[in-house]
């Protein structure tokens, strides 16, 4: 190669690098530049170039340095080599690297001389790796998870900020040193096989471990890298408890004996929620495999299930974000099960999805359970009303049947005025228990009458402290403008003075009884909202009762007086008439302190009014023998009945059914009189009054029952009918067939 090839091939290559040369004679103030400087600064070539203007092509920074070069080379003959910044005459601004040497002759510095580089493509390319490096450095230190890099001799070259944290290390501490120093229990441990196994085969493992000194669970992804690993690690403590704590619930939730069933609401559904899960106790409810109930809604596994209310009201019911309790009755294993099901939303779904949560309870055998006890509850309580009822009714019947016989033997009429006496008030008291035990169930015929009880205790009070000992002072309490409330005024004067009575045995020596009239404000026992109600209280300052009786005392039967001082069906009588009456009744007692019971009415209604109105009008009988019949399927009753007619100088007929009543009222003619029985086999006494009634309106008809209250049928053409109670005395019946009678009730 001639020296021509070797300069061509030199000048390529320096067009190639964007390199340039320059020259610069000492003394003579003239720089010289190679073609390509006069290109990168824009100068026409031919341009006398002195060194100030060449240098006044580096920004100030740059020139600075290479003026301080220059000189220094000029003065002892030092080279020089700078990265500068430079600007061309158009504006342009790029980087460069600049070379300088001096030329010394004689050894001293006659010119310097130099190459021109411009590196910007190179220092761009630079930039952008610091650039890069530095937001993968930001990223590194800011990101949430950890990260950390070891060398080959594993020792840590970077640790994060968020491994700082989990480390609870520094990385001050830690970067240089040995992992297996710093953290020796990782040694043996998956944490330095994993390491290893990256580092030996150059694949990235993963792995979730728990290590103890730092008492937590870590998810660990280990990648290979240039100069040893990368580790990137987050600490998984919380996922990995709630983990164990779903699958503990869910253990949990499979071993409980009530079903379990989640539904989950998608998009757009019209039909009832799909099953996603259901537990054990679920699935044998079915008698299916859990498999086959997923995906299906509630209404297909329930469609042979009797629903209350129906599996459409649940939906709609779940669908507005409401819970529902729901009953289904379904056949399994050829028995009827009854299941209490309630639905509840779970809150916080608002996209369009949602779930719920369905729980089926088999109360199955509970229902037949609580059944069973209500019926020996219920046969407990008539055999002890049985017992109570006959201990009483004997010694009633004791006591007739005593005079009956006395009254045989005797022939002195005062003394047989005397046992009759005795007999008929037996029987009184007979019709007397029996009332009580109509009011205890609720079923004795009320008479209800707007009063002011204010006044009706005004007027009841001067009886009542007749019927107390002067020992004990009656303190009566009114509250003014108390509204009026329905009453029956007997019953209500009964209730009160057997409250009354109470109190006076309750105190022994002297004493207090407060009756206290006034309004209160509160729910009833049953529920409902708060309302205003009429308090008629009765307290004492006897010797109170024990808390474990407060219920006991309402019980039929239940008294704590010697034997033959009462029936103990005072109390309960009370309580059957206030629920009569709409009302309920209270106890607020304890043991040595007294006693306070309480009769809340409702308040009558503004637009109720009680009018006795007249009697009406009696078809005037002429004065005859009134011919009657009286109809009873008991031959004694009827027999009874009829003998006190005849005393009353009726003629009588006596028939056992409605049938033998027809016939005789078709056959007999004059007949005035009808009394019948309400209760007998095939027609009964209404029926049988309702027809005749029409067919024969001259006829006067009355119907008797041992029962305090009929439900006698709104028909019309029985407005007339008049009620008798059993036992009928003869002043009933008298009144009765009296032409003028008064009405009877």
């Amino acid at each position: 190669m001639d020296q021509h090839d070797e300069l061509r091939l030199l000048r390529g290559a320096c067009a190639a690098s964007q390199t340039g040369a320059w020259y610069y004679r000492v003394g003579e103030d003239r720089v010289e530049w190679t073609p390509l400087l006069h290109d990168l600064f824009a100068v026409p070539v031919g341009t006398e170039l002195g060194l100030d203007f060449a240098l006044s092509f580096y920004v100030e920074k740059s020139r600075q340095a290479v003026t301080e070069a220059v000189n220094a080379c000029l003065a002892d003959g030092a080279s020089w080599n700078l990265d500068v910044q430079c600007r061309s005459m158009t504006g342009r601004l790029f980087w460069a690297r600049t070379i300088g040497e001096a030329i010394l002759q004689d050894g001293r510095v006659v010119a310097l001389q130099g190459a021109f580089q411009d590196i910007s493509r190179e220092r761009a390319a630079i930039d952008e790796q610091m650039r890069a490096q530095a937001e993968l450095s930001f990223v590194m230190r800011t990101m949430t998870d950890g990260f950390f890099l070891l060398d080959r001799s594993w020792q840590f070259t970077f640790v994060n900020v968020a491994a700082e944290q989990m480390l609870r290390r520094p990385p001050t501490e830690l970067v240089g040193q040995c992992i297996w120093e710093e953290f020796p229990e990782s040694r043996g441990t998956i944490f330095e096989r994993t390491y290893r196994i990256v580092s030996g085969t150059g694949h990235s493992e993963s792995f979730q471990a728990y290590f103890a000194p730092l008492e937590s669970w870590f998810h660990v992804t280990v990648h290979p890298a240039q100069t040893g690993i990368a580790v990137h690690f987050r600490n998984v403590t919380r996922e990995v408890s709630e983990q164990r704590d779903l699958r503990l619930f869910r253990t949990a939730i499979d071993a409980m004996t009530t079903g379990a069933v989640m539904l989950e609401r998608r998009e757009g559904a019209i039909d009832f929620w799909p099953i996603m899960y259901a537990n054990a106790a679920a699935i044998a409810l079915q008698d299916q495999d859990g498999q086959q109930l997923l995906g299906k809604t509630l209404k297909e596994v329930m469609q042979e299930t009797d629903c209350t209310p129906n599996i459409d009201h649940v939906r709609d019911r779940l669908a507005a974000q409401q819970p529902c309790h729901f009953e289904a009755r379904h056949h399994r294993s050829g028995r009827q099960e009854i299941l209490e099901c309630v639905a509840v939303p779970l809150a916080g779904e608002h996209d369009g999805h949602g779930h719920a949560v369905v729980l089926i309870n088999d109360v199955t055998e509970q229902r037949h359970s609580a059944e069973e006890r209500q019926r020996s509850e219920r046969l407990a309580l008539i055999g002890q009303m049985a017992g109570g009822v006959s201990h009483d009714f004997n010694n009633l019947l004791a006591v007739i049947l005593g005079n009956v016989e006395l009254l045989e033997l005797t022939a002195d009429p005062d003394e047989a005025r005397i046992l009759i006496s005795e007999a008929r008030d037996a029987v009184m008291r007979g019709k007397s228990l029996n009332d009580s035990l109509l009011a205890f169930a609720g079923k004795s015929k009320l008479t209800p009458q707007t009063a002011d009880l204010g006044r009706f205790l005004q007027s009841w009070a001067p009886f009542v402290r007749r019927a107390i000992p002067s020992r004990i002072k009656i303190e009566l309490e009114v509250e003014t403008a108390v509204p009026p409330v329905l009453i029956d005024a007997v019953m209500a004067e009964s209730c009160l003075l057997n409250l009354a009575l109470n109190a006076r045995d309750a105190i022994e020596g002297s004493g207090t009884i407060r009756i206290m009239l006034g309004v209160i404000h509160r729910a009833h026992p049953n529920g409902g909202a708060t309302q205003a109600w009429v308090c008629l209280s009765v307290a004492d300052t006897g010797s109170g009762v024990p808390e474990h009786l407060h219920e006991q005392v309402f019980q039929p039967f239940f008294t704590t007086r010697s034997p033959g001082q009462g029936s103990g069906l005072g109390l309960s009588r009370v309580r059957g008439y206030l629920e009569q009456m709409g009302g309920f009744v209270t106890l607020s007692s304890t043991a040595g302190k007294g006693t306070t019971i309480s009769m809340l009415f409702p308040i009558a209604p503004v637009d109720t009014r009680h009018v006795e109105g007249d009697a009406p009008a009696a078809a005037a009988i002429p004065e005859k023998k009134r011919k009657a019949l009286v109809v009873d399927d008991t031959p004694a009753v009827a027999r009874v009945i009829a003998r006190m007619l005849a005393s009353l100088g009726c003629d009588t007929l006596i028939a056992a059914n409605g049938r033998e009543a027809r016939d005789i009222i078709n056959r007999e003619s004059g007949l005035d009189l009808l009394i019948s029985d309400v209760v007998m086999p095939g027609e009964s006494g209404l029926d049988l009054a309702c027809a005749v009634s029409k067919t024969h309106p001259d006829i006067r008809i009355a119907l008797m029952s041992g029962y305090n209250q009929e439900k006698l049928s709104a028909n019309e053409g029985l407005a007339d009918i008049v009620f008798l109670a059993k036992p009928v005395s003869r002043a009933q019946l008298e009144t009765f067939i009296s032409p003028t009678r008064p009405s009877i009730s």
